[in-house]
């Protein structure tokens, strides 16, 4: 449970702090810095502890995994965060996931839709729409890139990654055990980081090569001391610490009773997006954020 409780906060970490870096740095070109970052931090744990878990019949489903999970929906979770602020990115994100995840589950795996599912992501997508409604106290202490819309249409990309990707790596994880291997949360983290960089790395390249200079001129310096600390929260609280919390709990509670508790996040991220952002949401916006994570929260409980 203790690290459970933690899970939340490392993650409302991670999304202040990939805020800052994506509005400093650009979204797409923040992100591929930040995964660069934890991709050498975690390849060098799994390098020293863990050689032997890489193997390339469960290197494949997790690249695959990655590509989709921390590949497009890290980059769009990026481009959302630069335009609509992380309170709603990470709204959208950890609240749309799930029902993506069933979704995929429902066309790969041949899973049913129950009606307390039915009634859960009515009650999530009720949530969200009140909640996307920017506040009218909102004021910026720092102004932001983009097309709201844009921003909007991320956030759920972010969630269609993030929930698709989860359903993938499980596979992963059955041919682990099919083979008799333990898979431990860092290097199963790593494997997926890595090809999530590899895929940010030829966005960025793609960028370069085919959109005007003006597209990326703006693009920020990763050497900027100013900027270094808000870079290493982003990459450390997410895919390294904020991970190895998550495994940890997962080995000792039921995932459902986990993901209800990571599913509080947003609410968690409410303050630290005010501070950071200055990102004082509605009335109207605060009461969909809460019925979303309880629709969220009853998913986990009855799934």
């Amino acid at each position: 449970m203790f690290a459970a409780l933690f899970v939340p906060f490392l993650f409302a970490g991670s999304a202040v702090t990939g805020q800052q870096v994506a509005v400093r740095l650009g979204g797409v070109w923040g992100n591929a810095v930040r995964l660069t970052l934890a991709a050498a931090v975690l390849g060098i744990l799994v390098a020293i502890f863990w050689p032997e878990s890489i193997r390339s019949e469960t290197f494949f489903w997790f690249f695959v995994s990655g590509i989709v999970g921390f590949g497009i929906g890290d980059v769009a979770l990026f481009m959302a965060y630069e335009r609509i602020g992380s309170r709603l990115t990470i709204l959208l994100n950890l609240c749309l996931a799930p029902l993506f995840a069933m979704a995929m589950e429902w066309v790969w795996l041949g899973n049913g839709v129950t009606l307390s599912v039915f009634l859960c992501a009515t009650l999530i997508l009720t949530g969200v729409i009140m909640a996307i409604r920017p506040g009218a106290k909102s004021r910026q202490k720092m102004e932001r890139r983009g097309n709201f819309a844009v921003g909007i249409f991320a956030a759920v990309m972010a969630g269609f990654g993030q929930g698709t990707g989860a359903v993938i790596s499980r596979k992963a994880e059955e041919v682990a055990v099919e083979m008799g291997m333990h898979i431990n949360g860092i290097s199963a983290a790593f494997q997926r980081v890595f090809a999530g960089l590899v895929f940010a790395i030829v966005a960025v390249a793609l960028i370069r090569w085919l959109l005007p200079r003006a597209h990326w001129d703006s693009w920020g310096n990763p050497f900027n001391k100013k900027l270094f600390p808000w870079l290493l929260g982003a990459a450390l609280f997410g895919p390294v610490i904020g991970v190895s919390f998550f495994q940890w709990a997962l080995q000792s509670l039921e995932s459902g009773i986990v993901l209800a508790i990571v599913a509080m996040t947003p609410i968690v991220l409410m303050p630290l997006a005010a501070i950071t952002e200055g990102d004082h949401p509605s009335k109207l916006a605060i009461v969909g954020a809460v019925v979303a994570v309880c629709g969220v929260v009853l998913l986990n409980v009855w799934a």
